[in-house]
C-alpha cells in the first residue's frame, strides 16, 4: 500500500487497522499520534467538564494499538486513571465514559490486571451518571465471573469482597446499592457463594440508607429458588427477553418500551467492546 504521510496520521481508523498488521513500519505516524494525544490531554484537564471530540477518538485510538507498542504505552492506562480520579464527578460524562471503555479495551487485552482496574471503577460509581454506573456494573459482575469462570481466584475475591465492604458503608447512597447488587448478582450465579459473601451483604441490612437496607433484606427474605439454581449465562439476555416477552402479552406502556430500550442500549454498548 502507498502511504500518503500527509493524509494517514488524520484518518485514524485506517491508522490503525495498518498498525496492527505492520507495527514496526507505522511506529513513526503513532508517535506523532501520541504526541498529539498527550498535547490534547494537557489541555483538556485545565477544562475536564468540556467535551473534546479529537482528544474523544485518539483516547480510543490508542487503546486499540495499545498491544502493539507496550513500551511507549506503558503509562496510558495510568495517565487515563489519573484523569478519571482528580476529575470523576466534573467529566463531561461522553468523555468520562471513553476514558472507562478505554480501560476495559485495556483490560480485556490482559494489560491492567482487576486489582488495577476494578476499585478505580467502584469509585465511579458514586457519579452522577445512571448510564456509566450500569456500564461499569456490567463490566464489574462479568469480570470477575470471568476470573473465576475456570477456577476460584480466593486471593483477589477477597481483596474485592473486603473493598466492596467498605463501599458498602460509603455515605454515596448510590455507590452503596450498586455495591450490594453487585455482590447479590455474583452470589446468585454461583460466583461468590460462600459465608464471607453473605456476610458481607449482611452488613448491609443496617445501612442508613433505606433502599441499601430494603434490598438487603429482600435478599434475606425473598430468594427465588429457581433464580438461585440458574445457570452462569448473561442475565442480559435473560431480561430483554423478559421485558419483550412483558410487551407481547401485556398492555404496552411508554415505561415498559423505554425500559426494553435502556436494556438493549446497555447490553450493546458493553459487548461492542472486545
Amino acid at each position: 500500500m502507498v502511504r500518503h504521510n500527509n493524509q494517514l496520521p488524520n484518518n485514524l481508523p485506517q491508522l490503525q487497522n495498518l498498525i496492527k498488521r505492520d507495527p514496526i513500519s507505522y511506529k513513526d505516524e503513532f508517535l506523532q499520534q501520541q504526541r498529539h494525544f498527550e498535547s490534547l490531554l494537557s489541555v483538556f484537564c485545565l477544562q475536564p467538564s468540556k467535551f473534546n471530540k479529537s482528544l474523544d477518538e485518539l483516547i480510543m485510538f490508542m487503546a486499540q494499538v495499545a498491544q502493539c507498542y507496550p513500551d511507549s504505552l506503558s503509562g496510558f492506562a495510568q495517565q487515563l486513571m489519573e484523569v478519571l480520579n482528580s476529575h470523576n464527578t466534573i467529566l463531561d460524562a461522553n468523555m468520562r465514559m471513553t476514558f472507562c471503555k478505554a480501560l476495559i479495551l485495556l483490560r480485556n487485552k490482559g494489560l491492567l490486571t482487576p486489582i488495577d482496574l476494578l476499585p478505580l471503577f467502584f469509585g465511579l460509581l458514586r457519579c452522577p451518571d445512571k448510564p456509566l454506573r450500569k456500564f461499569l456494573e456490567t463490566h464489574i459482575i462479568t469480570d470477575i465471573k470471568n476470573i473465576n469462570s475456570k477456577h476460584k481466584n480466593a486471593k483477589l475475591n477477597t481483596t474485592l469482597q473486603n473493598f466492596m465492604y467498605e463501599m458498602l458503608k460509603d455515605t454515596n447512597h448510590r455507590a452503596a446499592k450498586m455495591s450490594l447488587s453487585i455482590m447479590v448478582h455474583l452470589y446468585k450465579k454461583n460466583v461468590w457463594r460462600d459465608a464471607k459473601t453473605v456476610n458481607v451483604i449482611a452488613t448491609a441490612c443496617f445501612s442508613k440508607s433505606a433502599k441499601v437496607m430494603t434490598a438487603a433484606l429482600k435478599f434475606f427474605l425473598t430468594a427465588d429458588e429457581a433464580e438461585m439454581k440458574s445457570d452462569d449465562e448473561d442475565s442480559d439476555e435473560d431480561t430483554i427477553k423478559e421485558l419483550k416477552l412483558a410487551n407481547k402479552y401485556n398492555k404496552k406502556t411508554k415505561k415498559r418500551a423505554n425500559q426494553l430500550d435502556k436494556a438493549k442500549k446497555v447490553n450493546t454498548l458493553y459487548y461492542s467492546l472486545d
